[in-house]
């Protein structure tokens, strides 16, 4: 299945909390500005009918703006894991982490071979990452994703971080979560 969501584009405005605070639905800002598990919250509201289905997980380039995020010089190769994560068998949320896996500490090595295991088990494991500010932007012209406009596509980002190793995290949250949670 080919996934051609972007959170590089330019013309994106990733903004933190305060920028959203009035313009945003308040369902909207409980999900997306949430510092707890991701996961955790998905497996509740799906009575554990909760699947990660994963699309991609290879080397590959860390586009420009998950470098400048990330604090890496351009072109660099990394290890991107993409995924559904699903809810009663419906993609809920798309996800992307990054990490430069040559900074990955053998610690942290299972990061690199997931496979359906969601990252947020080890996220906010035994040995927790540190969680940067999350933050969010609204897609207007999403690729790949219809979008209704009682149902707009929000993403977010953060950056995890255990020693020297950190992981960029974006999840969109797609239609189908919303209809569940109105």
């Amino acid at each position: 299945m080919e996934v051609v969501y972007r959170f590089s584009q330019p013309q994106l405005k990733w903004s933190a909390f305060g920028h959203w605070r009035e313009s945003m639905a308040a369902i909207h800002r409980d999900w997306l500005f949430d510092r707890s598990s991701l996961t955790g919250r998905l497996r509740a509201l799906s009575d554990d009918e909760f699947e990660v289905i994963p699309l991609r997980e290879a080397v590959g380039p860390i586009l420009p703006e998950e470098c400048r995020v990330l604090g890496l010089q351009p072109g660099v190769l990394g290890w991107i894991r993409e995924v559904y994560l699903t809810g009663f068998g419906r993609p809920w949320v798309y996800a992307r982490s990054v990490i430069n896996h040559r900074d990955v500490e053998e610690s942290d090595s299972t990061l690199l071979q997931l496979g359906n295991v969601p990252l947020g088990s080890l996220l906010f494991g035994e040995k927790p990452y540190k969680r940067s500010e999350i933050e969010v932007c609204r897609y207007r012209d999403a690729c790949n994703a219809s979008s209704r406009a009682a149902y707009p596509l929000w993403a977010r980002r953060s950056v995890f971080s255990r020693g020297q190793t950190r992981v960029l995290v974006h999840e969109m949250f797609l239609p189908a979560l919303w209809e569940e949670l109105s």
